[in-house]
């Protein structure tokens, strides 16, 4: 009704939806500024041009389905605009301080690290109800992790969320701290998929907040890229990032990976490549179609023992924070180990054997 055609007129107003434009980084070295430059693009085998066509349609169509249903031509359907900017959470806090006064604010460091995590592990729910929530489910060893998250953001609650999967979930169901959660995701993801699920999420929530004569939230139209000097990729790492060793005939070897659904997120794992490979000054690693069954998910895989050591660089100044931090540490001992020239192979070859058994017996 009259409400479905002002989030329409809103929509239209701030996502400026008149042709289809994504934005892609400048080659490495090029320069660029703080806000690329806007290219019309098409994903190559994956991105479908979608050009003149009505965005109360195409506005309709998404929010028709579950955020877990959308498809890569979905995706293509939104623009936004990369920022290489740091996060701002200017708005977050100026909120947090009037709805809990009496609360200490959350550390810069940890809110970027919490995005991180939550872009990897986080779920937006809109039910039937729209009584919008949002939660983060992980593994009993985890459940130290989700009491800090809960503690750090002075909101939510954690519950047991399924005794057979031995897993725990924090859950936000008050819908002023769902709206605290928006205004610190809002212009602050980095996963383009991530931006178009906030985006119809924010949607439903406009629709509540106009019910009751409430100021609505604007969308902020960009996704941040990622840079080494915060906290996000430790965040994100902590939900999707994967610390394995293995051995073949010949050698041992290390593995750091991520997997991420949808191409449009491709990029990211792309940009993160490239982020790592001059960290560590190496050109090793690369981005490929997971082996799995699905032909929609992609790895970012570092497979080099020295570039893996590198990583430190990186992960001793923004520590993990979940149970994949014992994981980490062991696998680092590893490639020490197996970096180590002054051991005979005989009893280097004992010792990775061992603490090889150990870490695969740590990430059951």
């Amino acid at each position: 009704g009259i409400f479905c055609m002002i989030m329409t007129l809103w929509i239209v107003k701030n996502m400026k939806f008149n042709k289809l434009l994504t934005q892609t980084p400048p080659p490495h070295g090029s320069g660029g500024g703080s806000t690329w430059e806007t290219k019309s693009t098409i994903f190559k085998d994956h991105m479908c041009m979608v050009s003149k066509r009505n965005l109360s349609n195409i506005t309709n169509d998404t929010l028709k389905k579950s955020l877990l249903d959308l498809t890569n031509e979905d995706i293509s359907k939104y623009n936004w605009e990369w920022d290489k900017t740091p996060f701002n959470f200017d708005k977050f806090y100026e909120e947090f301080k009037k709805e809990k006064p009496n609360n200490e604010l959350p550390s810069k460091e940890f809110l970027e690290w919490f995005i991180g995590f939550f872009e990897a592990d986080g779920c937006l729910t809109i039910p039937k109800n729209n009584h919008l929530f949002m939660i983060i489910t992980s593994h009993k060893k985890d459940l130290p992790l989700l009491k800090y998250i809960k503690n750090n953001l002075s909101m939510g609650n954690v519950c047991i969320n399924s005794n057979k999967l031995e897993n725990y979930r924090w859950q936000v169901y008050n819908q002023t701290d769902v709206k605290l959660l928006i205004h610190l995701f809002n212009g602050n993801t980095v996963l383009p998929v991530r931006y178009v699920k906030l985006s119809m999420f924010i949607a439903n929530m406009n629709m509540k907040l106009l019910k009751n004569n409430e100021k609505i939230i604007t969308m902020i139209n960009n996704c941040k890229l990622p840079r080494l000097d915060n906290a996000w990729l430790a965040g994100f790492t902590d939900g999707e990032g994967c610390f394995s060793v293995g051995k073949t005939k010949t050698f041992y070897r290390a593995i750091y990976n991520i997997n991420q659904k949808y191409m449009a997120n491709k990029i990211i794992l792309d940009f993160i490549l490239n982020l790592l490979k001059e960290l560590t000054s190496s050109n090793k690693g690369g981005t490929y179609k997971h082996s799995s069954k699905t032909n929609n998910v992609y790895e970012m895989r570092i497979s080099s023992l020295e570039t893996c050591y590198k990583l430190r660089l990186y992960f001793d100044k923004y520590p993990l924070r979940s149970y994949k931090l014992i994981v980490y540490q062991d696998w680092l001992k590893f490639i020490d180990m197996a970096l180590n020239k002054s051991l005979s192979m005989d009893i280097k070859n004992k010792n990775l054997s061992v603490m090889l058994m150990n870490i695969r017996n740590k990430k059951k």
